[in-house]
């Protein structure tokens, strides 16, 4: 399954999470939270950056929850 990013331009958490994913070899497909809101909306998302890989969804940038994504 791929880990998907929904992310916003110039948002700084959002690029934390790019880094910590890319620095740690998680792969993930990066998409426009703009561009899904609908579906973030359905998932009781209200900022970026949302991860979500499968069932598991990850609000905000969380160090620790970001590195089990590779577990």
């Amino acid at each position: 399954m791929t880990i998907i990013v929904y992310t916003k331009p110039n948002c700084p958490p959002c690029n934390m999470v790019k880094r910590l994913l890319t620095a740690d070899g998680i792969a993930f497909e990066e998409r426009n939270a703009a561009d899904h809101l609908d579906y973030l909306e359905g998932i009781g998302a209200r900022s970026a950056p949302v991860i979500v890989d499968g069932d598991h969804v990850i609000h905000g940038f969380d160090p620790d929850q970001l590195r089990r994504l590779n577990q």
